[in-house]
């Protein structure tokens, strides 16, 4: 979707507008998708290149007549449900925006204040983020302002039913509302993370990564998906002084007992996972918060601001390996320490694979990032992002040559002294946990 609305930059025969409008009036949730989509584009940053100031102006003013069409083409049944679906998602990410003035003491009770006004309006609303999800109810309770240094991000919790399972069956479902943030970047990396998944499952790779969901649904504003069951390492670190070694054998057991054994396969199949992925698109500022360990020990990366040419600081590049790996990482990975034990191999032996999997789709994936070039995203503001892109996939390399690279790659990010360094910075300033 992001792509397409990209496409009606140069959509001089209103080809691509056709298509969208087409598909919108097939399917309620297709323009639903797509209206907040439009919504999240309109007003965004633009780019400044003097070649695209004209294309930037006629596609922001393109944006609303799109939506309006949509809109005007809905008969009266699905202008109710758009009415309806669309007031109430507003009526709760407002209360992100409303909260900023209050001093900190007092922001959760008003959240339950703001809540308590909100009602349910019908059986038929849906998670925007998890369209199967169908909302009955709100935790009134549940609602937390988190951690942000100039915004105030809410996480609320609803009642949900599997909109094709059983309606009693009622499931909760967190989903983080934003106001002053862009999260547009986060769906296009998320896009490449799911890019890669399927790639991985395609050619039968046992490989783990979580797409969560995430929907720009107007200027600045948009919905995160709260990764179920899940803890951040840094919420782990605040309730024991151990290190993944000891958090693991306290949660799962004894080394070498099945449990334990399991939770630590589920993490190396994660990790791999998430290094391929972090490996192609450079995702920085991984400290301990932006990094989460579901029930079963799976590692789960969130917060996707800096990737391809970006990092904090003003791009000192201070996180120089390619992916995130930890001493407390490597010591559930190799507790021999030597990068000579069957647990390392094993790993090194999925990001290879992984990695092989993934150049053999280098054209697709390069095209879902190129095509959002002229987004105005940060990611690519500075460097050349799609040029070094194509180099890590290192097309110019056999496999044989390309399996060599990603084991190095591998070996450099073993104990880098530069993410411990990192790590430290990040408690020392901002008081997240080791």
């Amino acid at each position: 979707m992001p792509q397409l609305i990209q496409a009606l930059r140069y959509d001089r025969g209103k080809l691509v507008e056709g298509y969208l409008l087409g598909a919108a009036r097939r399917s309620n949730l297709f323009a639903h998708i797509l209206i907040w989509h439009l919504q999240g584009e309109t007003c965004g940053p633009e780019s400044t290149k003097d070649a695209s100031i004209g294309k930037s102006q006629v596609f922001q003013a393109v944006l609303p007549i799109i939506r309006q069409r949509i809109i005007d083409s809905f008969t009266p049944e699905a202008h109710d449900l758009f009415r309806r679906e669309f007031e109430f998602f507003d009526k709760v990410t407002s209360i992100s925006g409303a909260l900023f003035p209050l001093p900190k003491e007092e922001r959760r009770a008003a959240i339950r204040k703001e809540l308590e006004k909100i009602e349910v309006d019908g059986n038929d609303l849906y998670l925007p983020t998890a369209p199967n999800k169908l909302v009955r109810s709100i935790q009134l309770d549940s609602g937390i302002p988190l951690q942000s240094a100039a915004k105030v991000p809410i996480m609320i919790t609803f009642n949900v039913v599997d909109k094709d399972g059983d309606y009693n069956n009622l499931k909760p479902q967190a989903c983080i509302f934003k106001v002053g943030d862009d999260c547009r970047q986060d769906v296009l990396a998320l896009q490449v993370i799911s890019l890669l998944r399927d790639i991985f499952e395609a050619v039968g790779l046992n490989l783990y990564l979580f797409p969560y969901g995430v929907l720009p649904t107007g200027p600045e504003r948009g919905i995160i998906e709260v990764v179920p069951n899940t803890r951040s390492r840094n919420q782990m670190g605040e309730i024991t002084d151990g290190g993944l070694y000891e958090i693991f054998q306290q949660d799962y057991g004894p080394v070498g007992s099945p449990t334990f054994e399991a939770a630590r396969d589920k993490f190396i199949i994660s990790s791999a996972g998430y290094a391929v992925a972090s490996l192609l698109l450079q995702p920085k500022d991984r400290h301990n918060g932006n990094l989460l360990f579901d029930s079963q020990g799976r590692l789960v990366h969130i917060d996707f601001g800096f990737i391809l040419e970006t990092s904090p600081g003003g791009n000192m590049r201070f996180e120089s390996a390619q992916f995130k790996l930890s001493h407390e990482m490597t010591q559930l990975l190799d507790p021999s320490g030597t990068m000579k034990s069957d647990t390392w191999i094993h790993f090194v032996s999925l990001c290879v694979k992984g990695y092989l999997a993934a150049r053999r789709h280098m054209n697709g994936i390069i095209t879902t990032v190129t095509l959002m070039v002229d987004s105005g995203l940060p990611c690519f503001s500075r460097g050349d992002p799609i040029g070094n892109l194509r180099k890590r996939f290192h097309p110019e390399m056999n496999d044989r040559e390309a399996a060599n690279f990603m084991n190095r790659v591998c070996m450099d990010a073993y104990n880098k002294w530069t993410t411990a360094g990192y790590d430290l910075i990040q408690y020392l300033q901002q008081g997240i946990e080791k």
